[in-house]
């Protein structure tokens, strides 16, 4: 009988049910809260638009401040309650499993038994791989309803074959390999789909292999993603930062992924390493990405995550993904500290989104809990929560980089339609504060300083631009790059500089 496996047209995602109080950063419930008891100002931006919003946002935020409003949340002026910073894990529960087509295209809502969720891993990762029907009664009618929908498929397993390389598969998804093992950083992989040009697709989970480990930054969805997780099965090596109760800002990733039945997940503190193959995998800070970058209530609560280090084929490779400031750091000095500590780097992956924000535009962002951590005195003033262009050409010149290549914000149309990153087909403009694009950064590293009489002066950090797709082929000698087909004449591509 022919094996089946996963089809690479479905996308799976993880239903939760959430009957906790305020809501929980699982199921981004908490989030909702915050909208409800700011409906006044989501009403006032609707009339007067976000610009007044902002002008606007101490006298708006304060009349938000009674009960029934973002007061519920606080036992006392600066004082957030116990239940909304830490919501019962046990009170959010995987209950169902949905299936996707194309963007946001529902197919199927299944309901699973705890039973099966135990092993959800297990199975899923087997019929990833290809497998016959499974003879247990609950695996069974799981297998039989995703074939129903398609989800099932008859098709070979491609062949993969190792060579050492730095693969940029999208967003925050990077996997090294140094030609015998492989490793995935932060896998969020969609489907492949007719919505996208014929000879521009998604990489497939098929398409890079089964990884040796996998290493997780922090536990957005966008880089803590279940439903690209459960494809990879029970037993592969899963790092995560270590989240020693889970709270509104982080999620218990460990106590997420076992119950679902991974029985291979270690949790990585910082300045801790890993040897995965001829890889060496060293843990560092994850600065920036709060509520604020100084002064926030609360600081034992925070957005807890890893940075990367690699040392492999004679390359030292870091991965920054949204790092910036903090009250507890700047990642200018973690690259300087690593500098000291192991050494220059061949390259950075580094975020660049910048992403300002004053206090009262997280009610329209995905994060809207962080509004609640932000002290009154700063509600109108910008926090720029990651690194920007200039922030990470600083970054890689600390750290004495040969080349940068900016990641961590889209870069593909399988991105930017689920509203990752800037559309680099020209459908729509982009804001510079929030979305720049990546070829933004070489301008800025073309023009890092300069005098009338000598014109511009730019950066001594190559700068790298890689499309999804795209991979740093790395040889004894050289570096050279294998490029996927771009598709859109809006945008450059590759760049090197």
């Amino acid at each position: 009988m022919t094996l089946r496996r996963l089809s690479n047209k479905i996308r799976f995602q993880l239903i939760y049910q959430d009957e906790t109080k305020f809501g929980s950063a699982v199921t981004g419930q908490c989030d909702t809260t915050i909208r409800r008891y700011c409906k006044s100002i989501m009403a006032h931006r609707q009339q007067y638009g976000l610009a007044d919003v902002v002008a606007h946002s101490r006298e708006l935020l304060a009349a938000t401040m009674i009960p029934g409003g973002l007061a519920d949340l606080y036992t006392s002026p600066g004082v957030l309650r116990e239940d909304w910073l830490y919501p019962d894990s046990q009170a959010v529960q995987p209950v169902a499993l949905q299936l996707e087509h194309n963007i946001g295209e529902s197919i199927a809502t299944l309901k699973l038994s705890p039973y099966l969720l135990s092993d959800l891993a297990l199975y899923l990762g087997e019929w990833q791989q290809g497998s016959h029907a499974p003879t247990t009664t609950l695996a069974r009618e799981l297998w039989d309803v995703l074939n129903d929908y398609g989800a099932l498929v008859q098709e070979a397993m491609p062949a993969t074959s190792l060579s050492s390389h730095a693969t940029f598969v999208g967003h925050s998804t990077l996997q090294f390999s140094d030609g015998n093992s492989s490793i995935l950083f932060d896998p969020f992989v969609l489907p492949k789909s007719e919505v996208y040009p014929p000879n521009y697709q998604p990489l497939s989970l098929e398409e890079l292999g089964q990884p040796d480990a996998v290493f997780i930054t922090h536990s957005h969805p966008d880089h803590f993603d279940l439903g690209t997780l459960l494809k990879l099965g029970a037993n592969t090596a899963i790092f995560v930062p270590e989240v020693q109760r889970e709270s509104v800002l982080a999620i218990d990733m460990a106590l997420r992924l076992r119950q679902l039945g991974f029985d291979n997940v270690h949790t990585l503190s910082w300045f801790e390493e890993r040897q995965i193959g001829g890889m060496r995998v060293i843990a560092l800070p994850f600065y920036g990405e709060q509520a604020t970058v100084g002064d926030v209530l609360h600081p034992e609560i925070r957005n807890q995550g890893n940075t990367y280090l690699v040392e492999y084929c004679d390359r030292r490779v870091a991965l920054t993904a949204d790092s910036g400031r903090d009250y507890l750091g700047n990642v200018k000095e973690l690259a300087a500290t690593a500098k000291e500590r192991y050494g220059s780097l061949d390259t950075l992956f580094g975020g660049y989104r910048g992403f300002g924000l004053y206090p009262i535009q997280y009610l329209f962002s995905s994060v809207a809990r962080y509004l609640t951590f932000v002290p009154e005195k700063i509600w109108q003033v910008r926090q720029k929560m990651m690194c920007d262009a200039d922030d990470v050409i600083d970054v890689a010149e600390i750290w004495n980089a040969q080349r940068l290549v900016p990641y961590s914000d889209g870069g593909a149309p399988w991105f930017w339609q689920r509203g990752l990153g800037p559309c680099l087909d020209g459908s729509q403009p982009h804001i510079m504060a929030v979305d720049p694009t990546p070829d933004h950064v070489c301008q800025v590293a073309n023009q890092r300083s300069g005098t009338r009489k000598d014109g511009a002066i730019a950066s001594p950090v190559s700068i790298c631009l890689l499309r999804p797709g795209d991979a740093l082929m790395f040889s004894q000698a050289d570096i050279s790059v294998k490029n996927q087909s771009w598709p859109y004449v809006n945008y450059s591509g590759f760049k090197t500089r």
